[in-house]
């Protein structure tokens, strides 16, 4: 009975959290957010225990009170899903992880973690910014879709929290993590994330070469092309998946995949609302458009 009254109390907070989230995003028009990072949050989809969230976390801690929930494990690839709708339950564990840190596992994805973070353990005073990383993969083109780093910025963004996604670093580049890292933190300062609006976030596409090889910066759209899952069957009734091909479209030279082929990192800035304004405005005044409805079938 005791677990059953938990878990309601804590769908419960989570769902008013949602609901604070749609608010914030309906008054999206009405303020801008001015964002001097004194409470970040930090996720990833790697789970907690990648290093490259350690180093992160600790280059932020130098400048902000840092808190970092994340999945107990990995969870690559769920975009912005949240469990908790369909178990009525996350749990959660505190870990040490660094000193001055205070870090926290879930059993979820990093969506869940973010709205954990916000409706339980920063409830009375949220974070000022989201920082989802630092993923191991790219996550340029169409891989907003699916991407779990992603997913957790596009839930923040939905609250009306600024947030950044940071997408593929090779950790086995001598000094990649640590001058990612610092530069994550200069980026949070810099007026590109002080004038995210609510519903705005970034990602953030490093190219996998040596800091010392990167040749700048550069704010772009996202690469064309949809990727193609590869599959080997294994027996009668499993296939496994075995790599991801991409169509044969062309990659513009500037797009996150073709800056970063060019030893530049890509930041590109992104949106919630997919709503095509152009189609509302036109299909709202000839609602003829659609077929009617005919309960008699006629």
């Amino acid at each position: 009975m005791l677990a059953q009254r938990a878990i309601s109390v804590l769908t419960a907070c989570l769902i008013v959290y949602l609901c604070l989230f749609n608010n914030a995003y309906a008054q999206e028009n009405k303020r801008k957010v001015s964002v001097q990072p004194l409470r970040v949050l930090i996720t990833n989809d790697n789970g907690i225990d990648d290093p490259k969230i350690l180093a992160l976390a600790k280059a932020f801690s130098h400048q902000a009170d840092v808190w970092v929930v994340a999945p107990d494990r990995d969870q690559s690839g769920v975009g912005a899903k949240l469990t908790f709708f369909q178990t009525g339950e996350l749990k959660a564990k505190r870990r040490e992880i660094a000193p001055g840190i205070k870090a926290w596992s879930v059993s979820g994805t990093p969506g869940d973690c973010v709205v954990f973070a916000g409706a339980i353990l920063m409830s009375e005073n949220p974070p000022d910014l989201v920082v989802s990383g630092i993923n191991g993969g790219a996550n340029m083109g169409t891989d907003w879709m699916y991407s779990g780093t992603i997913g957790a910025a596009r839930v923040a963004a939905f609250g009306g929290i600024p947030a950044i996604a940071l997408s593929g670093l090779d950790d086995r580049i001598a000094g990649a993590v640590d001058a990612a890292a610092e530069w994550a933190v200069r980026l949070a300062h810099s007026e590109i994330v002080k004038t995210l609006e609510p519903g705005d976030y970034i990602t953030v596409s490093l190219p996998t070469i040596a800091p010392s090889k990167i040749r700048g910066i550069r704010i772009v759209d996202r690469a064309p092309g949809l990727p193609r899952p590869q599959f080997k069957k294994s027996d009668d009734s499993t296939w496994r998946l075995v790599g991801l091909e991409y169509s044969d479209v062309e990659i513009p030279k500037h797009s996150d995949r073709g800056v970063c082929k060019d030893g530049f990192i890509a930041v590109v800035p992104m949106r919630l609302d997919e709503i095509d304004r152009k189609k509302l405005e036109k299909w709202g005044k000839q609602n003829k458009q659609c077929p009617p409805w005919n309960t008699n079938n006629e």
